[in-house]
């Protein structure tokens, strides 16, 4: 990382003896890559309730921006205020590396916007669009930090991967104590009349020693009918953009309950995932009662050498049957390897492989066949069949 630290003096003339120190760290992510994908959808008609969308599958090769770690800059702040309280900030922005466009929606600073105070006894206090428990507490060790967003839960369904943020929110987090930390935050719906309406809040911890650490959190987010382009309306930015869950983006409110855990042994780091996601209709949904969905999955990672780290997953996901159907079924294999050439740049070979199986909603509310969609919805390409195997190479530097 650049750091830029700075002494925050108030000049003399001002007429005031008052100081602080700070410092503020400029920082960021570059990640390009290629791509290719067995079988990716292409639409050969519209669609409406009532007449699904057709689709024919065809393999794609193609550039892909951020596999490894989302292509970003940011700015980390902390000004020092005196007995172990400080001012804090960050902002992050995301952007595409093949495009220059910029991430999140094209939000500015999509990634994380926000500003509190930290204190070394007290705990850490933020509000703006930032991350929730669930990313803090088990995506940390979970399934994507071993295999990138390829290697996440079919669809990230459960966020483990943090394809959301959770904007106009409150976060409170924790000092350590004996190894455990907790959290909780709130996401405003900034709804008039109802506070309840479009309103997220979650909370979860994470305990670890020395070679083992487990995490668990809890999330529920409500949003009003009428998902725009994937994003829920509310303060959870949720995307719905993959098939898995394409069809239960009219859902009235979501939960989320996930854990994960991880134990080294030597070289080798080994973990356990497992999340719940349920969807639960309103009186304008598209779909009727609750949509729920259960993941579990295993991984393994080696370090080779100081250069070379290999790893390994296998997840399966379940859904809740729809309408009398065969209830939709994922198993999701990954491979990855990752090559150091220096502290701040590395080479990277991914490979994931599908298989899904059973009934599903689409986006207008029919009942179709599940398709495959390896990894999360950041990564992840649709396919028109029941099996996708998807191929990613690349080169990531940190600054």
């Amino acid at each position: 990382m650049k750091k830029i630290t700075m002494a925050l003096c108030v000049a003399g003339c001002l007429c005031t003896a008052a100081h602080a120190q700070g410092t503020v760290t400029l920082y960021g992510i570059v990640d390009a890559g290629l791509g290719y994908a067995s079988n990716q959808r292409v639409a050969t008609s519209k669609g409406s309730l009532g007449s699904p969308v057709a689709y024919r599958g065809a393999s794609s090769y193609s550039f892909a921006s951020g596999t490894w770690s989302g292509s970003r800059w940011g700015l980390k702040g902390k000004e020092d205020l005196g007995d172990g309280l400080a001012a804090v900030f960050q902002l992050e922005s995301g952007f595409n590396i093949g495009n220059g466009q910029l991430g999140q929606g094209g939000r500015m600073f999509g990634r994380q916007s926000w500003m509190g105070l930290s204190s070394t006894r007290y705990g850490t206090l933020t509000m703006g669009r930032q991350y929730d428990p669930v990313v803090d507490f088990v995506g940390s060790i979970g399934p994507g930090s071993f295999l990138t967003g390829m290697g996440a839960h079919p669809g990230d369904l459960d966020n483990i991967d943090n394809q959301s943020r959770e904007n106009n929110s409150v976060k409170y987090v924790s000092p350590k104590f004996g190894g455990f930390t907790f959290g909780a935050l709130y996401g405003f719906g900034n709804q008039a009349g109802s506070v309840k309406n479009q309103n997220t809040w979650s909370v979860g911890g994470q305990y670890v020693n020395g070679p083992f650490a487990i995490g668990a959190a809890y999330l529920y987010a409500t949003n009003a009918f009428g998902a725009n382009g994937g994003a829920w309306t509310g303060s959870y930015d949720g995307t719905f953009a993959s098939s898995i869950n394409e069809g239960f983006a009219s859902s009235k409110s979501m939960q989320i309950v996930a854990a994960a855990s991880t134990y080294q042994i030597g070289a080798v780091t080994m973990g356990l995932s497992y999340s719940n996601t349920q969807y639960r209709a309103g009186a304008v949904s598209t779909f009727k009662g609750n949509a729920t969905y259960n993941s579990v999955g295993g991984t393994v990672s080696w370090q080779a050498s100081p250069a070379l780290r290999v790893a390994a997953g296998y997840d399966f996901t379940r859904g809740s049957s729809v309408g009398g159907e065969a209830a939709p079924k994922y198993h999701q294999l990954n491979l990855a390897s990752y090559y150091y050439l220096s502290k701040r740049t590395a080479l990277y070979g991914l490979v994931g492989y599908q298989k899904a199986s059973g009934k599903t909603l689409d986006a207008f509310g029919n009942v179709v066949n599940a398709t495959a969609s390896v990894g999360d919805v950041g990564n992840g390409i649709s396919s028109a069949g029941d099996t996708q195997t998807l191929v990613r190479v690349g080169v990531r530097h940190t600054f």
